[in-house]
């Protein structure tokens, strides 16, 4: 008789977690349907069932249309540049943070630590503006006519989408806490033995922070493949624009919505494949790092 109660409460708890999930499944599923038919057709069926009615639909007309009415392959070209960078940079730059913060000693450490606890709670759209000020008065040497020169701006180009956005409190947490895990045995042998300080982060201390090194990729994945105020803000010439500034620029110039689902669905479906294919990892990240 006691089990009766239990039972009730785990069929209770997956109703209500299924019924979560169809609503925040829905969207996406409304979207990509929606990319099939034509804007009348979307509008038109208000219907539950008839929603899933493609048989009078578009087919794959609202796909080309955007490909032929937007450069969408140099916007889905400067996304991967600009997340595979942010990805690789990320990791490392956060990694060798934390392990810093960690093991070295320097004096005002522990005040650093604090102050990046500090900066877990200020938002982004309270820092962008002074951070684009800045980058209008940084170096960067571009080749043009034949020659190297120096030009003293990061506007309208892909680099200014990637470095600014590179070091992150939440990351540097995340691999601080896993660090700490780590016992100083395995370090301290390396030394022992003639191992750098180098070869003993990246031979000893990455290989074993795997899970969080995963979480750290696949959300700054989700980060910089979503990326909108910041380039929308240093990126303005057409040959720099990631998708979503670039669907943004599209949805000024079309009122088709079947379009715009369209251009929608091309830039969900990546993000979807990659966290469907490593969402274990990011909770076995996010857990072990808490654990720890």
């Amino acid at each position: 008789m006691t089990n009766k109660p239990l039972k009730l409460a785990k069929y209770i708890h997956r109703v209500l977690l299924l019924l979560i999930s169809a609503v925040f499944v829905f969207p996406i599923v409304f979207v990509f349907i929606a990319s099939f038919k034509s804007e009348s057709q979307i509008f038109s069926d208000a219907g539950l069932l008839a929603m899933f009615d493609l048989t009078q639909g578009v087919g794959l007309e609202n796909y080309t249309n955007v490909i032929e009415q937007t450069p969408f392959l140099t916007y889905l070209t400067n996304s991967i540049i600009i997340t595979l960078f942010s990805v690789v940079l990320s990791t490392l730059v956060n990694a060798m943070a934390a392990y810093s913060l960690l093991r070295f000693p320097w004096v005002g450490k522990q005040s650093v630590l604090v102050l990046l606890l500090a900066l877990l709670i200020v938002p982004f759209e309270a820092v962008v503006l002074p951070l684009v000020f800045i980058v209008t008065q940084l170096p960067w040497i571009e080749y043009q006519n034949g020659s190297w020169s120096m030009v003293y701006s990061w506007f309208n180009s892909l680099h200014v989408q990637i470095i600014p956005e590179l070091a992150n409190p939440f990351f540097i947490f995340l691999f601080y806490q896993y660090f700490k895990g780590i016992p100083k045995d395995y370090e301290e042998a390396a030394l022992i033995d003639g191992a750098s300080i180098w070869k003993t982060f990246f031979s000893i201390v990455m290989p074993m922070a795997k899970p969080v090194i995963a979480t750290v990729a696949i959300l700054t994945f989700l980060r910089s493949w979503n990326a909108y105020l910041l380039p929308v803000l240093v990126a303005n010439a057409q040959d720099v624009r990631p998708l979503m500034t670039g669907m943004q620029q599209f949805f000024s110039h079309s009122v088709d919505w079947g379009a715009v689902m369209a251009y929608a669905s091309m830039t969900s479906i990546p993000v979807l494949i990659v966290f469907f294919a490593l969402h274990k990892f990011l909770v076995d990240g996010v857990k072990a790092g808490v654990k720890r």
